[in-house]
């Protein structure tokens, strides 16, 4: 088994944007899948610890909107009762972001309700890309008797139409921004065994990030608060190492666009074998549940800035990831070195693609 018997620290709960977002705003969500990895399952014992996890994610999401367009009134005119077009718009959002989550954790001697008592703090660095295209524009003209040149004639002049309009949304919908994150503080609650221990994090995300509402990337996710639970088990067996994580994320409205997004669920969880007393791999994985469903008490007057929230508006996303996993650890517990990469699948109302961290963790 790893000798781990100097103190190192859990990932906890960390927060960034746009990572790999359930239906939520703009696609965002405070708080990393994945980040969580071997460092949940080392003694989080009493003193400092600082943490530098470089973060990347990169996934896409493809989109379809139909339209129809009542071919007997103006600018038509056709004397064919129930004529109509059906235009279907195809569209393809990218989304990347580059993170580096920097987070200082402190555990004391102090105890309360048999638990000692700690704290955390993280404010992410983010560069985000958000790259909206249209992948394709095709009408369908239904109007009985129409002689089909008219109608190909027809269905043209709405694909042009239609293409320039998602063309202009699209391009109003890309952008890339970095800078300061989102501010999170943490107090944390440690029950330890020799064996195992259980953790109660209870996190407060602050909207401190750079943050425009017309902008489809921010580095902050938007003006509004994020109270999130959580609880963390870890296990030291003979050889092998388990920790896992459940954070469930509490959001209120952002008050610049009277967008609400929904309440989410996220599960984080790490197996690891130990190959000698600094080498362990395994593998890491996460699950995203959204419970509630985005709502928005106002439209936005930006027909750019409505199709956004439209993409996301009144669903409930879920995504799965899973991948493999190293650690090395220094000496004694000098420092823990991490990475893992996580492939997503089963995506639903969301962006599906990969996730990859590489976690500095050192005590002093």
């Amino acid at each position: 088994m790893v000798n781990m018997n100097k103190k190192l620290v859990l990932a906890s709960v960390a927060a960034m944007a746009c990572g790999a977002a359930v239906a939520s705003e703009d696609y965002d969500l405070r708080y990393a899948p994945g980040i969580g990895g071997a460092d949940m399952s080392a003694p989080f014992e009493g003193g400092w610890v600082f943490q530098a996890p470089a973060y990347v994610y990169s996934g896409n999401i493809r989109s379809t909107t139909t339209t129809v367009t009542n071919l007997t009134a103006a600018p038509f005119n056709l004397p064919i009762p129930g004529a109509s077009a059906t235009t279907t718009i195809g569209a393809n959002t990218q989304i990347n972001v580059y993170g580096l989550l920097p987070r200082l954790s402190y555990m004391s001697s102090k105890t309360l309700f048999g638990a000692t008592i700690g704290g955390t703090a993280l404010l992410p660095l983010v560069n985000k890309k958000n790259h909206t295209s249209v992948t394709g524009v095709s009408t369908t003209v239904d109007a009985p008797g129409l002689p089909a040149p008219n109608a190909a004639a027809i269905a043209g002049l709405i694909n042009a139409g239609a293409g320039a309009a998602a063309g202009a949304i699209a391009a109003g919908n890309s952008n890339s921004n970095e800078g300061i994150g989102d501010l999170e503080l943490s107090p944390i609650l440690r029950w330890s065994t020799d064996s195992s221990q259980t953790l109660f994090i209870a996190t407060v995300v602050m909207p401190t990030g750079d943050y425009q509402a017309h902008r489809a990337a921010n580095p902050g996710a938007g003006h509004f608060w994020t109270f999130r639970p959580a609880v963390q088990y870890s296990y030291i067996g003979n050889g092998w190492d388990f920790g896992g994580r459940a954070a469930f994320s509490i959001n209120t409205t952002n008050s610049d666009t009277h967008y609400h997004t929904g309440d989410y669920l996220n599960i984080d969880a790490t197996l690891m074998k130990s190959l000698t007393d600094s080498l362990r791999i395994g593998a890491s994985g996460y699950a995203i549940g959204q419970t509630t469903r985005d709502t928005r008490r106002v439209a936005p007057a930006s027909p750019i800035d409505e199709a956004r929230q439209d993409a996301t508006l009144d669903q409930k996303g879920h995504v799965l990831g899973l991948g493999p996993e190293f650690a090395y650890i220094h000496g004694a517990g000098d420092y823990l070195i991490d990475g893992r990469i996580m492939k997503e699948f089963s995506a639903q109302y969301r962006p599906q693609g990969f996730t990859a961290v590489m976690t500095l963790s050192k005590p002093f």
